[in-house]
Order: C-alpha cells, then sequence, then structure tokens
C-alpha cells in the first residue's frame, strides 16, 4: 500500500479553480439520467468515446448548435425555461440512446461529459498496465483532481446524498466514484463546521483496500470545505 506523505501530496497538488468545470454523468443506454446546466449560459455535452449523431427535445425549450466534427452538442435553455427541466434524447453513432433530464441552474457554464455504462474493460486494463504501479496510482488521483476520466473509467456522481460526520466538527460526502477493471478512485468532500482550523491526519481515512490518500490540504479552514482523493482496490 503506497502512503502518500504532505510532500507527495503537495507534488500531485494539480488542482485548479476550475476542476469541477466539468460534470460527468454515468449513463445507461435507454434510461434517464439526470444532469444541470447552465440557465444563463452554453453547456457543452459529449458522450465519452462516442460521438452525438442527433438530439431531439421540446421545441422552443432551448437552443443548440451540432459540432459535427467532434460529435459534440453547445446547448442553452430559452427565457421560457431558464427554471424549469426539460428533457433531451440523444443518439449516437454506435447506436446508444440516452434521455437527459437537464434542470438549469444559474451559474456558468459546464462541460457536461456522460460515461456510457461498462465503457472499456480493456481499456481500464490498457491504463492500469501502461505504467509501474505507483505511477498508475499517481495518474489516476491526477485525474481525479482534474476531473477527467482515465482511459475506460465509468464515472459517476453521488450528489452527496450519504454524509458522515467525524465526531461534531467534520462532515465527509462521496461526491464523485472512479470505477476501472481493478481500481477504484473516490473524491470526497471536507467540511470543516467549526470556527476554527482542523489539523487532518491521513491515516483516519485509510479503510480495508485502501491503496492511496491525498488530500488538497491537511489543514482544513475554518468553516470551509476541502477534497480527499481515495484509491481502493475495485470492489
Amino acid at each position: 500500500m503506497i502512503r502518500w506523505s504532505l510532500f507527495n501530496v503537495l507534488c500531485l497538488s494539480l488542482l485548479t479553480s476550475n476542476v469541477f468545470a466539468l460534470q460527468i454523468k454515468g449513463v445507461v443506454d435507454n434510461e434517464t439520467t439526470n444532469a444541470k446546466i447552465s440557465s444563463v449560459d452554453v453547456t457543452r455535452i459529449f458522450v465519452q468515446g462516442d460521438r452525438i449523431k442527433s438530439v431531439k427535445g421540446l421545441k422552443g425549450a432551448y437552443t443548440r448548435e451540432n459540432d459535427e466534427k467532434n460529435g459534440e452538442i453547445y446547448i442553452q435553455p430559452s427565457s421560457l425555461y431558464r427554471d424549469r427541466a426539460f428533457t433531451i434524447l440523444i443518439d449516437t453513432e454506435m447506436g446508444r440512446h440516452f434521455t437527459l433530464l437537464l434542470n438549469p441552474v444559474y451559474s456558468p457554464s459546464e462541460t457536461l461529459m456522460l460515461v456510457p455504462k461498462g465503457v472499456g474493460q480493456i481499456r481500464a486494463a490498457r491504463f492500469e498496465q501502461a505504467s509501474s504501479y505507483e505511477l498508475t496510482i499517481n495518474h489516476l488521483i491526477r485525474a481525479m483532481k482534474n476531473g477527467v476520466a482515465p482511459e475506460g473509467y465509468a464515472v459517476r456522481e453521488t450528489n452527496g446524498k450519504t454524509t458522515y460526520n467525524i465526531g461534531n466538527q467534520l462532515t465527509l460526502s462521496i461526491k464523485t466514484i472512479y470505477e476501472g477493471l481493478n481500481l477504484r478512485g473516490e473524491v470526497i468532500k471536507i467540511t470543516n463546521k467549526k470556527s476554527f482550523p482542523i489539523q487532518l491526519d491521513e491515516r483516519e481515512f485509510y479503510k480495508k483496500g485502501t491503496r492511496a490518500i491525498s488530500l488538497d490540504t491537511i489543514v482544513v479552514p475554518a468553516r470551509s470545505t476541502i477534497h480527499l482523493y481515495r484509491v481502493t482496490s475495485h470492489d
């Protein structure tokens, strides 16, 4: 098991202010997936490992532009649907069919990446076997920090519905899960509920099967949030 010192964490600190400008949604063929889009800006939508062929939806609910070269779309709600959800149907060149229930929110634009379920076990194996074990862990943590899906990985957001309390000081909620062939990554939001800074000990966050842990910082400022990146053996 790799233990990451503060030095290791700082070496991996590629986190930028735009890390979570990429919204990643796991999608299942012929099922409906909820996602958010900006109500005041254009949202780019693409499918990992595939290309969007056609889009259908309620007339007058949105405007869109097609990037046929890259198989992507750019969509924005109309003035009548800036605070109302609407549905679009997406067909891809590989014959997939996704239904998206889009919820406009007043926020800057994000890129919405759709990750089909079960995509790429062979590609995930290729990613995990391309480098040494330690470098693979390094690459996975870097990908999670930058909101990028490694080749072949299925990525899904959890919406932070399950939270865990550490004493009466910290709240933890899993935000995003990265599922590969042998490895699983978790992006966990840590919130300090107190009016004073709290210093963390990485060992507190190890569980059975944990291979590595990286923190934005080992000190959580008062009433602030940081992120924990944990890699475990895939269940």
